[in-house]
């Protein structure tokens, strides 16, 4: 795994230098207090570096014989596999729904089976990320969510 790490991570690096370098390019808005179009690109960017950096760092730190493949275990395959399927169903309802009424459903179904098994933390959880999220991105960032069945209720 340690020459595996290596070498993606230098891949993630190298595109990560482009997407910064893309992302220069981009046109400034000059509106007031509002994020500019390269605003989500550089957070892109910053976040592919930082983890690619990180990546490297944890690949070169790796004993030398630790090169052996590592078999996922058949449940770590079919969690991802429904995870996969629970984020394709939360796509597909996501515009009719809207992002309140589907989210906190797919943020419990994703911890659930992830392993939590205690039902008021799953609720809780759910919900609090859905709601700080929508904070986040409809107050903090000025971003319009689908508001789906609950037009005309939620601003």
């Amino acid at each position: 795994m340690r020459r595996r790490n290596i070498i993606a991570a230098l891949v993630l690096l190298a595109f990560g230098a482009g997407y910064g370098i893309l992302t220069t390019q981009l046109p400034v808005r000059s509106l007031p207090d509002t994020p500019g179009p390269p605003f989500f690109p550089w957070i892109n960017t910053i976040a592919i570096l930082a983890l690619s950096a990180t990546l490297l760092v944890q690949g070169l730190m790796e004993k030398v014989g630790a090169d052996g493949p590592v078999p996922a275990p058949a449940a770590g395959r079919q969690r991802a596999i429904w995870a996969l399927a629970v984020f394709v169903v939360y796509l597909a309802v996501l515009p009719g729904l809207g992002f309140i009424l589907a989210t906190a459903p797919f943020f419990a179904a994703l911890m659930v089976l992830f392993g939590e098994t205690r039902p008021l933390r799953v609720v809780l959880g759910a919900l609090i990320a859905t709601g700080i999220l929508y904070l986040l991105f409809r107050h903090g960032f000025n971003v319009f969510l689908p508001t789906g069945v609950l037009k005309g209720i939620v601003p």
